[in-house]
């Protein structure tokens, strides 16, 4: 294997250069290892905890439910549901049943539901009670055979309401299926490399939505390669500490999370409104999580008082991480924001920044000596096990409160430190390959091009990538079977990489590239501004230039006038990236994942400002 720069920074972090092989597994191995393994962790849902070996009971009634439906390998069943016990149930039982699991979610558009229902195909769709409506009528128009309904009070401390009766003769209640069937699924045999776990569609911010194909050992192997990353720390961790879900599941982010946590045996608390913030810190605070996952929105919102001393690690993805938030939430919480990389085709995540971890220990010198420490036989499992007796909330207390210290202890009066590469996604994972394409010319870059820091379009393949978009493998691939991620990033000598700009969004002043992103960033840094956007306006004096139009939306209670924005970014940056139109507005349009949502910003600015 060739030398990447990367391969110091593993042998730090006690990363495994490569994990092949990876598992002939299904998907819902996981679940049944978990359940073996971590007899006391499971899924908390309100204020009610449910444990894998109760999960996978569950998962075996409801597969074999589905199986009585009429459901065999390889059908599909879409999903209407929010980050709940109901959807980890469907999923691996969906799994389980040799279905592939279409995640679709309740704030799309009727229109986008639809598409993913007739372009998917499904034979079932399962929904919550509150997003029926939605469901159903998409569900009509597709041809669905078979509708279940669950309910967010299915998985309640309290005895739930009656459930009413159901319109429609193809509708039955998820709840009276697992409660009614015993645990008898159908004998399966998987090829974990060619079978479909998910077909989960994109974004569709640049144009329809398109299933990526997951399989189920590209899903295996991106929860494995999460867990790795977390080096000898997540073998100390694992089945001894709970984490906050934050993120939709119905996303490819929160959907490998979830399988990387119940692979890990954690007790994961789930969060079934991602905007719902004061429940994050009301189940914080309680339940005292080591980890918190989300995206950059849920962190910038709850930085506060209300997280002050909690200590917690924060696992971004998503959308780009402004360091403005990675320094509000340091100061608020006493914890710290590691970011990553990922997209759908990629299954998702191929970057992990753990730069903050490593300042926290120390340095690089301390975090290799507590590695090799980690390495000698017995010690991490011996750790583990103690950790283990004392509970996840017992050793999520005492973690807040040496975070909080080691924090305060190695971060400067700017906050971070030279150990922490703020602002970068941080290094590829284990068997993901990289190369960067000139911007220009398409031409890769040479690997002294890419230490030297020139900037290139990103390119990957690896064993967690999609085989390509439904329902034909290969498309969405070059021919050597690179993914294109159309973002433009730069590399540094110790491998960790900086997206500048996607290649849709860069904008082109009179010839000049201007890094939208890097716009962006300033203005994070001003002092008014909580959400900021910059995109590219056709110019109306020069055929084939742009304009830069920026949108902002202020904090709760700041002023600034759009003036006061425009002379604040023309001082930071060179004449021909001054934005010509600068708009504030209440409020900065987002998509169901919380990205901001730039195609809705160029609509705006189509009306306001002359067509793009």
């Amino acid at each position: 294997m060739p030398e990447l720069p990367w391969f110091p920074e593993y042998e730090v972090f006690g990363i495994p250069k490569s994990l092949e092989p990876y598992p002939e597994k299904p998907v819902h191995e996981m679940l049944y290892e978990a359940a073996s393994q971590f007899p006391t962790t499971g899924f908390i849902q309100g204020n009610r905890m449910v444990t894998y070996s109760e999960i996978r009971d569950q998962v075996d009634r409801f597969a074999t439910a589905l199986a009585r439906l009429g459901l065999t390998k390889g059908d599909r069943v879409a999903t209407v549901l929010p980050t709940s016990i109901s959807f980890v149930v469907a999923d691996y039982a969906v799994s389980r049943a040799g279905c592939v699991h279409i995640p679709a979610s309740q704030l799309e558009p009727a229109a986008a539901l639809e598409h993913k229902f007739v372009t998917g195909g499904p034979r079932a769709v399962i929904c919550l009670d509150a997003f029926m409506d939605a469901a159903v009528t998409a569900a009509r128009r597709a041809k669905v055979e078979h509708v279940i309904v669950a309910r967010l009070s299915d998985y309640s401390d309290v005895t739930p309401p009656p459930r009413p009766a159901l319109s429609e003769a193809n509708m039955r209640w998820m709840a009276e299926l697992i409660e009614s069937t015993p645990p008898a699924p159908p004998s399966l045999s998987f090829d974990a490399g060619k079978d479909l776990e998910t077909l989960l569609f994109t974004g569709g911010t640049t144009g329809l939505p398109k299933g990526c194909m997951l399989t189920h050992k590209g899903t295996y192997a991106n929860a494995l390669q999460n867990f790795a990353f977390m080096g000898g720390g997540g073998k100390l961790l694992t089945g001894a500490v709970s984490v906050l879900l934050g993120v939709p599941f119905f996303h490819s982010y929160g959907h490998v999370v979830m399988h990387t946590m119940t692979m890990m045996g954690m007790t994961q608390i789930l969060i079934p409104d991602s905007r719902d913030t004061d429940l994050m810190v009301e189940m914080i605070r309680l339940h005292k999580p080591a980890i918190q996952i989300g995206v950059p929105t849920q962190f910038m919102k709850i930085a506060g008082d209300k997280m002050k001393n909690t200590g917690i690690i924060g696992m971004s993805g998503s959308a780009p991480l402004p360091p403005t938030a990675q320094k509000d939430f340091e100061k608020s919480s006493g914890g710290g924001i590691m970011e990553g990389y990922g997209l759908s085709e990629m299954g998702p995540v191929t970057h992990l920044n753990t730069t903050f971890l490593l300042r926290v220990m120390g340095g690089r010198a301390v975090a290799k000596f507590l590695t090799m420490l980690l390495k000698i036989p017995g010690n991490a499992w011996a750790i583990n096990r103690l950790l283990r007796l004392l509970g996840t909330r017992r050793v999520g207390a005492l973690l807040s409160k040496l975070m909080s210290f080691l924090v305060k202890l190695t971060g400067d009066k700017k906050g971070g430190s030279k150990n922490e590469k703020r602002g970068t996604i941080g290094i590829p994972y284990p068997d993901t390959e990289i190369r960067l394409l000139d911007v220009n010319t398409g031409i890769p870059l040479s690997p002294d091009e890419m230490l030297a820091g020139k900037r290139g379009e990103l390119i990957m393949r690896g064993p967690q990538a999609m085989l390509g978009y439904w329902p034909n493998p290969g498309t969405g691939k070059d021919p050597e079977g690179f993914v294109h991620t159309s973002d433009v990033v730069m590399m540094d000598p110790l491998g960790y990489f900086s997206v500048v700009d996607r290649t849709k969004d860069m904008i082109i002043v009179s010839g000049y590239k201007v890094y939208s992103r890097e716009l962006d960033d300033l203005l994070y840094e001003h002092p008014a501004v909580e959400i900021a956007a910059t995109i590219g306006i056709p110019d109306p004096e020069r055929e084939g230039s742009e304009r830069v139009a920026v949108f902002v939306q202020l904090k709760p209670g700041a002023t600034a006038a759009e003036e006061d924005i425009k002379k604040y970014i023309a001082s930071k940056v060179a004449k021909y990236a001054v934005p010509k139109v600068v708009k504030i507005v209440d409020a900065i349009p987002q998509t169901e994942v919380h990205k901001i949502n730039k195609k809705a910003l160029r609509e705006t600015a189509s009306r306001e400002f002359g067509k793009p």
